[in-house]
């Protein structure tokens, strides 16, 4: 779908256009291959670009083709079922801003929804809105996954860790090192536009970047805290599961020890030929105090030696 929006510093009311103007936001959400030939034929953009933008795996990157300057990012999507981070084009023309996203989504809505104070012909701060809206994406989830580390550390703590949630504790490191692969390449677009080589930049535009700039790479410094703090809770619970199995293994091992002592003296007081006691009418509980006295031998032995 394909929606055109308009707003100039003396009407800053955002209006939804059925024709575009100079200094239109055009926004293409999930675009169909008829769409995309619109963008082409009426606005000279080129097609092979517009099917990159709805790759789900394209890299951010900025990319010039016949005067128009092509930013590609990526935005956190955690409602994707295969990957955690979506594809978005900002095309950056003389005349207009145009926005294709493969998924239709909420990353947009402070804009569209006029929740943000903006004007569609100022196309840099608008494009720089969007940018900012792509940080604050990954932002409010990271806060998310904060939290949930949190809870994970605690049940680690008392035990209470399942192996469903220990599964979850991989999908989240999966997760963060999709974002970690979204925002570096991302850091270095953010750096390439504050040169000024693509588009004209104001004083207020470079400070906005440079913003930009700086929320990115904190993103960056707290997506790798959280993956530390995540490879070490894993590699944590491992050493524990893996205490806990050399534990189990020691008590069935002893446990095997001391159920061979009997059966040994048994088999041997129960061959057929002459044995000491035979004659004895004690001597089943002769037997016993001799399988009793050795088992608590080897049991004391065992815990002198800490092999319980």
């Amino acid at each position: 779908m394909i929606t055109m929006y308009y707003s100039r510093a003396r009407e800053r009311e955002l209006q939804e256009l059925t024709e575009p103007r100079p200094g239109s936001w055009i926004v293409a959400s999930e675009p169909t291959s008829a769409e995309l030939d619109r963008l082409v034929d009426q606005f000279g953009l080129d097609r092979d670009i517009l099917e990159d933008a709805i790759d789900i795996y394209e890299a951010p990157r900025v990319d010039t083709e016949d005067g128009v300057v092509y930013i590609f990012t990526r935005y956190c999507f955690p409602e994707g079922k295969e990957i955690a981070t979506e594809p978005l084009l900002l095309a950056y023309t003389a005349d207009y801003l145009f926005t294709i996203a493969r998924r239709d989504t909420k990353i947009l809505d402070n804009l569209t929804h006029d929740r943000v104070e903006f004007v569609t012909t100022q196309k840099t701060k608008t494009m720089l809105q969007i940018l900012t809206g792509i940080n604050q994406s990954y932002e409010k989830e990271l806060t998310k996954v904060s939290r949930r580390i949190l809870q994970l550390r605690a049940k680690m703590r008392q035990g209470q860790l399942t192996t469903r949630e220990f599964l979850g504790n991989i999908e989240l490191e999966e997760d963060l090192n999709e974002w970690l692969s979204a925002l570096q390449p991302q850091a270095l677009l953010t750096t390439s536009l504050l040169g000024g080589k693509y588009m004209r930049l104001y004083e207020e535009d470079r400070d906005m970047i440079e913003d930009i700039e700086r929320g990115t790479d904190e993103l960056i410094t707290q997506v790798q805290g959280r993956l530390r703090t995540l490879v070490n809770m894993r590699q944590a619970y491992d050493a524990i599961a893996t205490t806990n199995l050399n534990n189990t293994f020691k008590r069935l091992t002893s446990i095997a020890i001391f159920l061979t002592i009997p059966t040994i003296i048994g088999g041997l007081w129960g061959m057929n030929v002459a044995v000491p006691f035979h004659d004895d009418p004690h001597a089943f509980l002769v037997v016993l105090a001799i399988i009793g006295i050795l088992v608590m031998f080897t049991i004391a032995l065992f815990h002198r030696k800490k092999w319980l």
